[in-house]
């Protein structure tokens, strides 16, 4: 089943927590402004290393990090043939 990573949700992660996103960045070594951007995204996903290194952190799945979205085979199909 294809999937496609859709919204980070990190932001909401962090606000549960009542954490901040420079916390988060001092713990991992990550620069604060980075995590905002994927937060507002602003920059599509984290590398797989990245969302890796934040999910361990936080004690969490990888897959937790994003609203993950289907794509249908017709989907994949479409987006080939415009491609």
């Amino acid at each position: 089943m294809p999937y496609k990573a859709g919204r980070c949700r990190l932001g909401q992660i962090l606000k549960a927590r009542r954490m901040k996103v420079v916390e988060l960045g001092e713990m991992l070594n990550i620069n604060p402004s980075q995590l905002r951007d994927y937060i507002h995204g602003r920059k599509p996903t984290m590398s797989l290393n990245v969302a890796m290194t934040i999910a361990s952190a936080l004690n969490i799945r990888i897959e937790e990090l994003y609203e993950w979205d289907y794509v249908s085979p017709e989907d994949r199909t479409r987006r080939t043939k415009k491609e």
